[in-house]
This record gives C-alpha cells, sequence and structure tokens, in this order.
C-alpha cells in the first residue's frame, strides 16, 4: 500500500561564477569571464572523446565537459582547423555551461578560441581527472538534486533517521523532545527539508534559519544545544522510515504490522508507520522500538511475518492430524 508525501519541489541551478567559489575543486578561470553567468542545471558531467572527432551521437550537450589528459594529448595531435570547427559544433548542439580541463592542464589556444566564440568559459583545476569528476558529482549531486519541504520532525533515532509527522498540535514536538531526552538526536523541527541524492535515497536537513530551534507549545522556542547539549542536534541524516502520529478514530489499527505501508517522497518508497495517539501511551519508546524494528527489516528479519507463517503452519499441522 503506498501513500503519497508531501510538495513543495524545487529546481536548483548554480552558476559558472559560483562554481569558482568552491575551493573543493581548486578551479580558477582560464579564459571567458563575461560569460561566468552561464547556469549548470544537469548533475553529472561529460568527457568529450569521440566528439572531438565530430561524432556527437552520445554527446551530451547540456553538460559540463571534462577535458583530462587524454583529450588534451588528442588536441596536441589533431588539426588545429579540424579541432576548432568540431568543438564548435559539439558546443553549437545545446548549452554547454563550461569547458573545465584537469591535471592542472592549460587549454590548447584552440580550445579557448573555439569556446570563446560560442561564448563558454573556460576553466582549470590541478585535480587529476577521476578525483576531480567524483568531487565534482558530490557537488553537483548536493545542489541540484530535487528538493522538497515537508511538514514535520526528523530525528536519528540510533542511527535510523524517522520523519515523524501529523496534524497540528498532535505532538510531533513532544514527542521528538522526549526522545532528545532519552539521548536521540534532532535534525529539523517544523520544516524538514529533503532532498533526493544520487536518485535513490533521501537525505533530510534543517532550513537554515531554523536549525537547532524546536517550537514546544506552551513553552515556546527552544535553543536544543543549550539545554541538552551540542550531541543533541545532527545537521542532515538519511530518511529510513516515516511515523505518522494519527487519532484512533481516523484509521484502522494495524495488530499484527504484517503490511508494510510505504509513503512516496520524491519518487523514493519510504517505509511508513501508523501510530494512534492515545493517553497513555509512550509514542518515543514506541518510535524507539519501531526504529530497531526497521532496522531488523532491512536485515530481511520480519517479526510479523515470521509470527503470522508459525500460526499458519501450527494450523495446518492441526488440520492434517485431525485427517
Amino acid at each position: 500500500m503506498t501513500r503519497t508525501g508531501a510538495l513543495l519541489e524545487f529546481t536548483k541551478s548554480i552558476t559558472v561564477a559560483e562554481l569558482l567559489q568552491v575551493e573543493r575543486l581548486h578551479l580558477e578561470l582560464v579564459c571567458g569571464k563575461r560569460y561566468i553567468h552561464r547556469e549548470i542545471t544537469l548533475g553529472h558531467v561529460n568527457r568529450p572523446g569521440l566528439a572531438l572527432c565530430g561524432h556527437l551521437e552520445s554527446f551530451r550537450p547540456n553538460s559540463v565537459q571534462v577535458f583530462g589528459r587524454g583529450e588534451h594529448a588528442f588536441c596536441q595531435k589533431e588539426n588545429k582547423t579540424r579541432l576548432r570547427a568540431n568543438i564548435s559544433k559539439m558546443l553549437s548542439e545545446g548549452q554547454v555551461p563550461c569547458v573545465i580541463t584537469t591535471a592542472g592542464l592549460d587549454p590548447l589556444p584552440a580550445v579557448r578560441k573555439a569556446c570563446l566564440g560560442s561564448d563558454v568559459p573556460v576553466l582549470k583545476t590541478d585535480m587529476e581527472s577521476t578525483a576531480f569528476i567524483a568531487e565534482f558529482s558530490r557537488f553537483l549531486d548536493e545542489k541540484l538534486s530535487p528538493v522538497t519541504h515537508m511538514h514535520g520532525v526528523l530525528v536519528d533515532v540510533s542511527g535510523i533517521g524517522v520523519l515523524i509527522r501529523g496534524d497540528a498540535g498532535i505532538g510531533k514536538s513532544e514527542c521528538a523532545l522526549e526522545l532528545i531526552k532519552r539521548g536521540h538526536i534532532l535534525v529539523a523541527d517544523d520544516v524538514v527539508e529533503v532532498q533526493k541524492r544520487f536518485g535513490r535515497f533521501l537525505v533530510g536537513s534543517c532550513p537554515t534559519m531554523l536549525k537547532h530551534y524546536m517550537e514546544v507549545r506552551g513553552l515556546g522556542i527552544l535553543d536544543v544545544p543549550l539545554l541538552f547539549g551540542v550531541g543533541s542536534t545532527l545537521d542532515e541524516t538519511n530518511i529510513d522510515m516515516e511515523v505518522v502520529l494519527t487519532s484512533p478514530s481516523k484509521q484502522p489499527i494495524d495488530r499484527l504490522g504484517v503490511e508494510q505501508k510505504t509513503t512516496n517522497i520524491l519518487g523514493v518508497e519510504v517505509p511508513s508507520l501508523g501510530l494512534p495517539v492515545t493517553p497513555g501511551r509512550n509514542l518515543a519508546v514506541l518510535i524507539e522500538v519501531a526504529a530497531l524494528n526497521q532496522q531488523l527489516k532491512s536485515q530481511g528479519i520480519f517479526s510479523a511475518k515470521e509470527f503470522s507463517q508459525k500460526i499458519l503452519d501450527k494450523m495446518k499441522k492441526g488440520t492434517n492430524g485431525k485427517q
């Protein structure tokens, strides 16, 4: 059974000018300062390879183009007029944000002229191609992956990222406060920023203005690190499961928990559990156990299914015995 999650999705982009400010990439501008306003919107890079020979069938025209030692060696040997024509043709295929050479190599004059003729800035880095592409890809994934904001509380419970959701006033923050007192870690309260990383898992964090603060009805705004210590908060964590706090009348109670419900967030199915809120229930303890049980499920251990199977096996044996 699948339930659809929230709701406000953002499309990101960065400019080449912003890219030049990222220290971990060791980038410097070679030429084309007038064009550093160009935007990068795709989270992958491309090595031109055969495109330098004029073959554009598998060329990614809207990606950052990375020239490594192999491309540089080819450009040195290729006829300069033909090379410039092929690069110009390559750059005219789409909106190439920029060209980057690695290993501290200076772009050849033919490469510079072709790029400037297409209004494309040229950058270089002293990092080797493999290391640069890996680091650059991580950076692009962090900056450009799909993002949504969700109403709820995100807590790291024994290493399991638990997104607590429910109607306003049902007790999400109070529940999170009890979890923090029990040694677990707050990531975000009220607004959770959710980002899809590497196309397959979700990371939750807190908007900068709200980071490390909680709002609890009757108490007001609380500074969590000051109250509980610097180890009581995290900047981000993976979202491994969702717990929805509900009033008992809103949904039927699953007594066995055999059926695994999920919620869809940014195209990723997240295990979801509904907890009815009634007087006397210690929700913090229930969420702790739910997180540990989810950890078992991730290891292939499904307690409810195993129990159900034992009952069925026992019933079959009883039926066969009567026969």
